[in-house]
């Protein structure tokens, strides 16, 4: 069983808090962070560059205040944001998008909680319309999340309790995780056969060939990761992840996976990043990436601990994929 050297979060990471109101999608995570965005209807009606959404976040906590980004569609300049026509905050957009922090933003929550549309303009030009369908549930839903219901803080569900009331945000667990350092080791052809036995796949897609390679990347400590190609899709490719030590591998221990064959997990769109020492997945639910999961892990010496975790669960266009676990990772 895996060790989790500092502290050990009691909360499941697959059993987030997400839901969908109407046209809103919105997540709180194990910290009481939430998040909300917009979805979209008929892809018809999206824009020819893609769909273009909002997104508000709230911190935890008494004074935990709103962020408001809204996607711009690469206009510059100064823009409106506008609750039923009528124009509620100003800022200039610089990357595609615009964001709104501090009294603007708790101007904006303010307005769009008993609003229709909201639309960012320039001038005459409309760039963006969002529906506002759901955007009042999903507000309450963060209130009851952050423990704001019945206080002054809250964004619907008010009352006359002190921000005071507000119960302080958790704090992350933290996972003891070790800086990647050595040499992968290489795999030969009758250690491929051997993962390709344990790894419970299909014999198909651990075929031996170039365009199936066995990835390989250094741990440290004499150990390597091994990711062994497991079937792919159009925009998927699934891998199960081995650890390799002494000229031996065996199915990497991992805390959560979407998937696996019960012997061992799987892994979809992973890859390993030496610098940052995380191991991360993006499983996409369609080509367009509006919906899936993916997960980003740190290495203890023996297995790999999930420290974040962002899900989507409606394709209806938004690709702010929404958090739902949060850990922080503790080198040594």
């Amino acid at each position: 069983m895996l060790t989790l050297a500092l502290l050990l979060a009691a909360a499941d990471p697959a059993k987030g808090d997400f839901q969908v109101f109407g046209d809103w999608a919105v997540a709180c995570d194990n910290l009481r962070a939430c998040e909300m965005t917009s979805l979209l209807g008929d892809p018809a009606d999206w824009p020819d560059d893609g769909p273009l959404t909002a997104s508000i976040a709230r911190d935890a906590g008494p004074q935990g205040g709103f962020t408001v980004e809204v996607d711009a569609d690469k206009t510059t300049g100064a823009l409106a944001l506008n609750i039923d026509d009528k124009p509620v905050a100003h800022s200039v957009s610089k990357e595609s998008s615009v964001r709104f922090g501090g009294a603007d933003a708790a101007r904006i929550v303010a307005a769009l909680a008993n609003g229709k549309t909201l639309t960012l303009s320039q001038g005459p030009l409309t760039i963006l319309t969002v529906s506002l369908a759901g955007s009042s549930a999903a507000l309450r839903f963060i209130d009851a999340g952050q423990g704001r219901a019945g206080t002054v803080t809250a964004a619907v569900a008010k009352g006359s309790k002190p921000a005071s009331a507000v119960p302080a945000g958790n704090a992350a667990p933290r996972i003891a995780a070790q800086r990647a350092s050595g040499v992968a080791a290489s795999v030969s052809v009758a250690m491929r056969a051997e993962m390709a036995k344990l790894s419970g796949c299909d014999e198909a897609d651990t075929d031996n060939d170039t365009t199936m390679k066995v990835d390989t990347f250094a741990l440290g400590g004499g150990a390597t990761l091994a990711l062994l190609p497991c079937g792919s899709g159009a925009y998927n490719l699934n891998t199960v992840p081995f650890i390799l030590r002494g000229g031996k591998a065996q199915p990497a221990d991992i805390d959560y996976s979407g998937d696996g064959s019960g012997e061992a997990a799987m892994l979809t769109n992973a890859w390993w990043d030496a610098k940052a020492s995380t191991l991360s997945t993006h499983a996409k639910g369609r080509g367009l990436g509006d919906c899936g999961e993916d997960a980003t892990y740190v290495w203890d010496g023996k297995g790999f601990w999930m420290i974040e975790l962002r899900r989507m669960d409606e394709c209806r266009g938004s690709v702010h994929w929404l958090r739902t676990w949060k850990a922080e990772a503790v080198y040594r």
